[in-house]
């Protein structure tokens, strides 16, 4: 009797058990089994959150490929990062040392990612620094915002061709944080690029920056290609032209333009020269008011 007994709790028990086999393969495939449309829909809405798109990376193998152009979209050429990929060896004041982190992340192929390049050096970025990582930069052909920190305007104007004609099918946001020189020099750098429709300029040199003697063009000569945003941050002493749209060909076609700490009669020339296209001015006061 207890031995039967014993054979129907075994049968009932056998009816009972699940296959394990397809929940295993659901496991495997994907993410628990979500189509991959889901996953990177769900990575895309972390865009913005580098630490939680490292965790996802790690998680499985269908996330992996889905956070990895996320996780390399913005390339920052910081000194840190110059330093923590320096070896030994090489002596952090030699030439080739000062971008090592593009060379870094070339020859690992992370740059196909790069969408938005950050250049922070900790002193001027000058062309000589980027000479001998030229080849890496140039395979950045996507990449649709640039921001340069502390850089001397007039150094780079015989370099242009040279290093950056590769950004003009697709670069359309420029930054140019603490530029050096002559504001027409800053200007000839800005719009050289022909798709640019962002332009944002922070806390240029002020007139006792620049070198004296120095010869500054006449006019600009180059035809803005600005259609976008404006934003100036922080002129200070910097004196803007007294007519601005005489000096480039054409005027300005500005949608929108910001004014942070900028004097009012310097505004009011770069606002008259926005006239005919200006749909939208913001103008922030030193307390921060808008």
């Amino acid at each position: 009797m207890v031995e039967a007994a014993d054979e129907e709790m075994v049968e009932g028990a056998a009816e009972d058990l699940v296959d394990l086999d397809p929940v295993c393969a659901a496991v495997h495939h994907g993410c628990m089994g979500l189509p991959q449309e889901l996953v990177d829909h769900t990575m895309e809405m972390l865009h913005g959150d580098l630490r939680a798109l490292k965790a996802c990376s790690l998680t499985c193998k269908a996330m992996f490929p889905s956070t990895r152009h996320l996780i390399h979209q913005t390339l920052y050429l910081t000194l840190r990062n110059n330093r923590s990929v320096l070896p030994r060896h090489l002596a952090r004041r030699h030439r080739d040392a000062e971008l090592r982190f593009l060379t870094f992340m070339g020859k690992r192929g992370f740059l196909q990612y790069t969408r938005h390049v950050y250049i922070r050096m900790g002193h001027i970025f000058t062309p000589d620094f980027l000479m001998p990582h030229l080849d890496h930069f140039r395979s950045l052909d996507r990449v649709h915002s640039l921001t340069i920190v502390a850089c001397d305007a007039l150094l780079w104007q015989d370099h242009h061709d040279t290093i950056f004609t590769h950004l003009y099918p697709t670069l359309t946001s420029l930054a140019l944080h603490r530029p050096l020189n002559h504001y027409r020099h800053v200007l000839q750098l800005a719009l050289r690029f022909p798709n640019l429709q962002n332009l944002c300029i922070e806390h240029p040199a002020d007139s006792e920056w620049i070198r004296p003697g120095l010869i500054t063009p006449a006019t600009i000569d180059v035809p803005p290609p600005l259609r976008g945003h404006f934003r100036l941050v922080g002129v200070g002493a910097v004196q803007w032209p007294t007519e601005f749209s005489r000096e480039l060909p054409g005027g300005i076609n500005f949608r929108s333009v910001e004014l942070q700490d900028v004097p009012c009669n310097q505004g009011q020339r770069i606002i008259r020269a926005s006239a005919g296209t200006l749909e939208d001015l913001t103008i922030v006061l030193r307390d921060g008011a808008r």
